[in-house]
């Protein structure tokens, strides 16, 4: 699935993921291929993006918002310095 993560400044991260994990206000959800729609804030913490062949990247995150379509999952986000 496409994972695109925007801050501010621009685009992040745009790529093709197999799983995202996300730090939701009620907890982590896990994104994969076909999930449904979704759109949720999210709090602070870690984004991480498992891109296969034990490939993973994550990025800090002081709040955003995670919208989950048919094509894949945008996250909008203020990045963190913690």
């Amino acid at each position: 699935m496409l994972i695109k993560i925007i801050s501010l400044e621009g685009v992040v991260y745009q790529g093709e993921a197999e799983a995202a994990i996300v730090p939701g206000k009620q907890g982590q959800l896990t994104i994969l291929a076909r999930h449904i729609g979704l759109i949720t804030p999210l709090k602070r913490g870690k984004i991480r993006i498992k891109e296969g062949d034990n490939n993973e990247r994550s990025f800090k995150i002081e709040q955003g918002v995670l919208e989950v379509g048919p094509k894949g999952a945008n996250i909008l986000m203020t990045p963190s310095s913690f």
